[in-house]
């Protein structure tokens, strides 16, 4: 492949901020919104899919009433094995790799008990699964980012008060045709739709509601990666905080995309880099939200992949 000039990565990251604010806009609305040819906006999305620097839209539950997704920080004495033992589980929504504080993460659609399997050793944490973030990510160099977080963390005051909120959605009663379809576009919500629609034999018409109920049940999930996700070591922190909010911007400042899940009263942040420096850099930037009280408590691991 050819290789990437600052002005097509700035190209890049206009297109992946239309689809990160509007996940199924069309490439003829994208193109004059951005100041570029539709040739151009296909050209662009079509390369950023091949090397990875676009990841998503992808579409994840939000917790409802009758439907409850569970996250397990695992350690087991022979964690491929385990990895290799749960891709044939039931009920098992994400399953990876760790290595640290804990070697396998799991996260299920129901209470799972794992002291039975060959292996396991402890839980490290189980918690009910919330919300999910990818916030927007700037145009933007490690360096800058880390000027940046440094300049709000000298300016954050421990006394705000931020509350900490979970909500659920409203109760889920999806049949097995809307399941079918939440499978086909889980992935990619720009998929063209009829194709495996036909092939599924569900009806336009229940995929047609089965989208607008996606404001209520669903998250869409649009991320960046300058390099490639691929070309990234990926970082899993546990953390306790009186300020999410804060957390989560701070954790936006970066140039890859976090993932932030809302877990029981904790928060587990994925970050995404490139560099053993930046890698030092990034965990730095934790004790320094520590010392400065953005941050009680963390706990680590690195992981094979984010999800999803």
């Amino acid at each position: 492949m050819r290789s990437i000039t600052p002005n097509i990565l700035a190209n890049f990251h206009k297109v992946y901020e239309a689809i990160a604010e509007h996940p199924t806009m069309m490439i003829r609305d994208i193109a004059p919104q951005k100041h570029l040819s539709r040739n151009t906006v296909s050209k662009y999305l079509k390369e950023m899919y091949q090397r990875n620097i676009l990841v998503g839209p992808y579409i994840q539950m939000n917790p409802s009433p009758n439907y409850t997704e569970y996250v397990y920080l695992l350690k087991f004495s022979d964690p491929h094995k385990t990895f290799e033992g749960l891709r044939e589980f039931p009920n098992i929504r994400y399953n990876a790799l760790t290595f640290g504080g804990w070697s396998n993460l799991v996260i299920t659609n129901r209470l799972f008990d794992f002291s039975h399997l060959a292996g396991f050793e402890r839980t490290v944490y189980c918690g009910a699964k919330y919300r999910t973030y990818t916030p927007l990510v700037g145009h933007t160099t490690w360096k800058q980012s880390f000027e940046r977080v440094h300049e709000r963390l000298s300016e954050f005051s421990p006394s705000t008060s931020e509350a900490k909120e979970r909500t659920y959605a409203p109760p889920l009663y999806w049949g097995k045709s809307e399941w079918t379809v939440f499978n086909i576009f889980k992935d990619n919500l720009r998929k063209t739709a009829t194709p495996p629609l036909r092939k599924s034999k569900i009806q336009y018409i229940i995929y047609t509601d089965w989208r607008a109920s996606l404001q209520d049940y669903c998250t869409i999930h649009t991320r960046f990666y300058p390099e490639g996700y691929h070309n990234y070591m990926n970082h899993c922190f546990l953390i306790y905080t009186d300020h999410e909010q804060t957390t989560k911007s701070l954790f936006s400042l970066f140039p890859t995309t976090p993932v932030i899940m809302e877990v029981d009263k904790f928060m587990l942040v994925f970050v995404s880099t490139s560099t053993p420096d930046i890698n030092r850099a990034v965990i730095n930037t934790l004790y320094d939200m520590k010392s400065r009280k953005v941050i009680r408590e963390f706990h680590y691991s690195g992981a094979l992949r984010q999800p999803y």
